[in-house]
């Protein structure tokens, strides 16, 4: 399986030394970044692979490649000749692997990489793009056959990932490093075994120190969230699809630590999307069987599917997807996980009486208007787009207005529940409080199905006006436990409900 490395960004040697002994437990090998190093530490390099007691990786990155060093060529160069000095009575610990670019050849050192056992990796590092023709980038680094090929690429949105996730399960079987950067490149490195790559980056980001390459995890979050060690080839992938407001879920630790409590072999991961199309691109690429769909993708996902759950059809927006024979099955478990947690925090069987504002017309606010339709509730929709809001009110027979102090004296004809459902104050989203215009009397009951962070700004304010305030992070789990019904067809374990 792919060697866990732990790439070092401190800016002494006794300070990495110090890092690596955090996660020593977590990793396989290190990454010595030599050009984070304060100059004057430049001379302890070569002793560094004794220190560490683990194999390890020199790198003096360009900041063409995405590093620091910008002291010109010939530096890097004396840098790393003194690093990699060896001599034949050395019993000290040799690097075990050397970083080259793919432009950087000299001889004297590739030679005495080869005669002293350190290996090369001979990388490409492309920060804006994928380059046009991967065979062609990948031909060039593979010319020598002894040396390690890395191409490590930052996708710009899913779409490329896809492209490069679908590439690399092309290549033939080879030891080879395959990166994707950044945000959308994060499903590579957590399918590293997958897609063939030989190692995984990462970086001690819970230390308080800078990633070494964007999109880096630390060793605990891959394994502790993502079970990197029982990833395996033919382990299930499952996928959240959205926006970039992904990379702030918590869903990944959910199923992931049920997936682990069932004994069910499968991974959960998070794939931001610039487009609901360029998300299930990627979909299809990372061989997922199913798929989780959030902010801002509920409704468009509908023309995707080759079924519909009758939910999916009442309600117009589609949460869960399932694999189907020839395409993928749309289902809403959104109705089903606020239903409970409602009941639940309002403690009543019904909501005959109920009179009700739904801040929101999106997919989870077409979720909660048919809970609340089902439920006897009156209700009150408003939404910035008036059109829409009319339209979903006028499903259930609801009153509508707009989102704003034009709508103060509706909203106290529908002040028992308060249910905001728009993404204004969720992490990676819009910050603030999207009904600071009204004021809350105390009497309100206050439902925002954000659950990141855990007290909205909204949230705030209604608790300190006396309310009785509950976030989404019920809701999640409920809406959860169906998902993982749904896709393994068994019981949800308890990590759902704990």
């Amino acid at each position: 399986m792919p060697l866990v490395c732990l790439s070092l960004t401190a800016r002494t040697i006794l300070d990495n030394l110090a890092v690596l002994e955090r996660y020593r437990s977590l990793v396989d090998i290190v990454e010595l970044r030599a050009d984070l190093l304060d100059p004057n530490e430049a001379f302890k390099i070569r002793g560094f692979p004794e220190l560490a007691a683990l194999p390890c990786i020199l790198s003096v990155r360009r900041k063409v490649d995405g590093g620091a060093f910008d002291a010109g060529e010939g530096v890097r160069l004396v840098m790393m000749a003194k690093a990699l000095a060896y001599a034949r009575n050395d019993t000290g610990a040799n690097f075990a692997y050397v970083e080259l670019e793919r432009d950087f050849h000299v001889p004297a050192i590739e030679e005495s990489c080869r005669t002293f056992g350190t290996r090369i990796i001979r990388s490409r590092h492309d920060m804006n793009a994928i380059p046009a023709d991967l065979d062609a980038a990948w031909a060039e680094l593979s010319e020598i056959p002894d040396e390690l090929p890395k191409l490590a690429i930052m996708p710009r949105g899913a779409a490329e990932l896809g492209k490069l996730l679908e590439w690399a399960h092309g290549l033939p079987p080879c030891e080879r490093i395959v990166v994707g950067m950044g945000d959308f490149g994060l499903p590579s490195r957590i399918l590293a075994e997958q897609i063939g790559s030989s190692i995984v980056y990462t970086s001690a980001l819970d230390a308080g120190l800078p990633g070494a390459a964007p999109g880096h995890l630390d060793p605990a979050t891959l394994e502790n969230v993502y079970r990197f060690s029982e990833v395996r080839a033919g382990t299930t992938v499952y996928a959240q699809g959205g926006g970039r407001s992904v990379a702030f879920s918590r869903s990944p630790q959910l199923h992931n630590a049920a997936f682990r409590e069932a004994g069910f072999d499968a991974v959960y991961l998070p794939i931001p999307s610039e487009s609901i199309a360029a998300f299930m691109s990627a979909l299809e690429a990372s061989g997922a069987r199913g798929a989780a769909i959030t902010v801002p993708f509920k409704e468009e996902v509908l023309s995707f599917l080759s079924s519909r759950s009758p939910e999916v059809e009442d309600i117009g927006a589609c949460n869960t997807l399932v694999r189907i024979p020839g395409g993928w099955a749309g289902y809403d478990t959104d109705a089903y996980g606020f239903e409970r947690s409602l009941i639940e925090f309002l403690d009543r069987k019904d909501l005959h009486g109920l009179r009700v504002t739904v801040m929101g017309a999106g997919g989870a606010a077409k979720a909660v208007c048919f809970v609340l339709s089902r439920l006897g509730a009156s209700a009150l929709v408003l939404n910035r787009n008036l059109a829409v809001g009319k339209a979903l009110a006028r499903r259930y027979g609801f009153a509508w207005g707009p989102s704003d102090d034009r709508a103060t004296e509706l909203i106290s004809d529908h002040a028992d529940l308060i249910v905001q459902t728009t993404p204004v104050g969720m992490l990676g989203n819009v910050q603030g409080d999207p009904l600071d215009w009204y004021d809350l009397s105390g009497r309100e009951a206050v439902f925002d199905v954000i659950y990141r962070p855990e007290r909205t700004e909204l949230l705030e304010r209604a608790r300190a006006a006396g309310c009785r305030t509950s976030n989404g992070w019920a809701m999640l789990r409920y809406q959860a436990a169906e998902q993982f019904r749904l896709w393994t067809g068994g019981e949800p374990p308890s990590a759902y409900f704990r």
